[in-house]
């Protein structure tokens, strides 16, 4: 009895033991050789979107360029808004649909 506690406690330790070898890398990283770092930092839709000095940008804008820029919103938000009409009357004909399916 003593034997077998022993062995699976060893077992135990070996399993939970890292292994070093194991989680070693084959190759090196990718551009480790030319001193690239590991992680490249790129301005993706996120950060662009969300950037906190928007405002004073548009703020520095020409005239001619933030009435450029205004009418751009205004288009978007024309659009934003004949979308959610479209999607109303679209969740209003699917509710329809399902009363008179008795769901």
């Amino acid at each position: 009895m003593h034997r077998a506690i022993v062995a699976s406690l060893a077992v135990l330790v070996l399993g939970l033991a890292p292994l070093k070898g194991a989680s070693a890398t084959v190759l090196p990283a990718p551009g480790a050789a030319a001193g690239n770092p590991a992680i490249y930092f790129v301005d993706g839709w996120w950060e662009q979107e969300h950037r906190s000095d928007a405002s004073d940008r548009y703020w520095k804008l020409s005239p001619a360029k933030r009435k450029q820029y205004d009418r751009i919103q205004a288009a978007q938000n024309k659009r934003d808004a004949e979308r959610r009409r479209i999607e109303d009357q679209n969740n209003r004909a699917v509710q329809d649909q399902h009363r008179l399916l008795g769901y």
